[in-house]
């Protein structure tokens, strides 16, 4: 089980990660946003990502009458990749980013569930934000693009979002490290 210090740093870091490029090379992380709904290897590879998990996530769970058939598992995710890749080649990437946010934000909750910390609940908010946020993106991916423009539309405004960013995700490394 994860534990509630390592999801916060974990997280922290990702946002660091993240948000850092938007900070010092706002003109390249502008680029990089605007192309990455259309970008075919992005969407390819976020799209096994959320394959292999759900795919190992079903092979967990008790289904009653299914479990004889979870065998076919392996057989039905290729399959499902492919014609995923076929059919939902179109801004596959903003999709499959909000698969992985529908996926990511339970283990999170997991981690969250029985901690006394009244801290959690930033974690807990920040996975339902997540789940939102997930399903948006896979019912309308094109609200990506609309987003990143109305967030990231300037090189000014990449800065803010950017050292905002930054800022939240040292907090939440600060908070792994001092408060867990």
């Amino acid at each position: 089980m994860i534990t509630l210090a390592s999801c916060f740093m974990a997280i922290g870091i990702l946002h660091l990660l993240l948000a850092s490029p938007m900070l010092v090379n706002p003109t390249g992380a502008l680029k990089v946003v605007k192309a990455f709904p259309r970008h075919d290897w992005a969407g390819r590879i976020l799209a096994a990502m959320c394959i292999v998990w759900s795919v190992y996530l079903v092979r967990e769970m008790p289904l009653g009458w299914f479990d004889a058939y979870k065998g076919w598992l392996y057989v039905a995710g290729p399959i499902l990749y492919l014609l995923i890749s076929i059919f939902m080649a179109d801004l596959l990437a903003a999709r499959a980013l909000g698969g992985l946010l529908l996926l990511v934000a339970s283990p999170v909750l997991e981690a969250a569930a029985f901690q006394p910390s009244a801290l959690r609940l930033i974690l807990v908010v920040l996975a339902y934000v997540w789940v939102i946020a997930g399903m948006a993106l896979v019912l309308a991916p094109y609200r990506f693009r609309k987003t990143a423009q109305m967030l990231c539309g300037t090189t000014g405004q990449c800065r803010v979002v950017g050292g905002a960013g930054v800022v939240f995700g040292a907090g939440l490394v600060g908070l792994g490290w001092l408060a867990f």
